[in-house]
């Protein structure tokens, strides 16, 4: 790899100079912060949290489906002093079928002692959490836990309620190669319509909702990181991200890298995870998407192309059709986000005023 590129990854950030020189968070200097992952789908954060959880001090697992969906029903689950609630939550998180909470035991603890240790966490949603997280973390021998989940890009002021001292990596992948990736995904085959529009979509809302709550973070609290420099320098941007998490560098990232890449991989969309780790992905769109794919790809996210380091190569305008499609797929998201917003208003206002934060 050319010294060039690895000015580049060393150099590169996707915020402006005056964010980068904010002063540190009141969190700084914690060393049990939970670190989260999150970007739009198909940008590689399932290689990254399984490269963060070969580190010897971060336990990380695979992606979990309760922390949003809870968080969402709150007003639900009442007064979480009431130890008997905390304990009918933990009951919830373990028993459901595919919210993750069997895979947090990790074969260590049984469900009755699990659902014992978070019912005797403080009476707060971010407690509770952290409790079945530290969980994790304990089964595999280690002092801090994290957890991914693409979506979570979209719910970073989530997060931060529930933990005032979390750190928050964004992962950036370059639009085409995402949308490509999510157009051959397994959610998108049954769409009634081309995925192209809704994938594109996709893309724009992640990095959006993440630069809307950046503005409220301080640099020790949120970093972004791109694919592209991941597969490219591997060990460079592991040194910055476990720099910024403040996790051990030197020898854990060699452990890292070497250690065997498992945990929850889906065989038809996660199949490259465990193989060494390869730039093919970076420039395969160039092979697959139609020049009026690109075109329109393009078109929709040129101003983030030229902030992240991409290089525009369509020369045509995409076509009126592709626009139309787009501009529906716009504007769902914007009603859905709407909705969402007064949703919470009502909860935090109406049903469900106790505090949330992790004690």
């Amino acid at each position: 790899m050319s010294r060039a590129w690895v000015e580049r990854v060393e150099a590169w950030s996707g915020r402006a100079p005056a964010w980068r020189e904010r002063e540190p968070s009141l969190h700084a200097e914690r060393t049990d912060r939970p670190l989260f992952i999150g970007a739009c789908p198909r940008s590689g954060t399932t290689l990254l949290r399984s490269l963060l959880n070969n580190h010897p001090d971060l336990a990380m697992p695979a992606e979990t489906d309760f922390l949003l969906y809870l968080w969402a029903n709150r007003g639900r689950l009442g007064d979480l002093r009431d130890p008997a609630r905390r304990r009918r939550l933990a009951e919830w998180i373990f028993d459901t079928p595919d919210r993750g909470g069997r895979r947090i035991r990790a074969g260590v603890f049984s469900r009755d002692e699990a659902v014992e240790r978070v019912a005797a966490a403080p009476p707060t949603l971010g407690s509770v959490f952290s409790a079945v997280f530290a969980l994790f973390a304990e089964a595999k021998g280690k002092p801090r836990w994290g957890d991914k989940r693409p979506g979570y890009a979209g719910h970073i002021s989530t997060l931060f309620a529930l933990f005032p001292h979390a750190q928050f990596i964004n992962v950036v992948r370059d639009p085409r190669a995402a949308t490509d990736s999510q157009m051959r995904a397994p959610w998108y085959r049954d769409l009634p319509e081309p995925a192209l529009a809704a994938s594109v979509a996709t893309w724009e809302f992640a990095v959006a909702r993440v630069d809307r709550f950046a503005g409220g973070l301080a640099p020790d609290q949120l970093l972004d990181v791109r694919y592209e420099d991941l597969v490219r320098e591997p060990e460079l941007t592991l040194e910055r991200i476990c720099a910024f998490a403040g996790l051990r560098g030197g020898d854990a990232i060699a452990e890292m890298l070497a250690r065997p890449r498992s945990g929850g991989l889906q065989d038809d969309w996660h199949a490259k995870v465990p193989e060494p780790i390869s730039t093919a992905p970076v420039d395969a769109w160039r092979d697959r998407l139609e020049p009026s794919q690109v075109a329109l790809i393009e078109h929709a996210t040129r101003a983030q192309l030229e902030r992240f380091g991409y290089t525009p190569t369509a020369d045509a305008a995409p076509s009126a059709y592709d626009l139309r499609r787009l501009h529906r797929q716009r504007r769902k998201r914007a009603v859905k986000w709407r909705r969402y917003v007064l949703g919470e208003l009502k909860r935090r206002h109406i049903t469900h005023r106790h505090p949330v934060a992790a004690r």
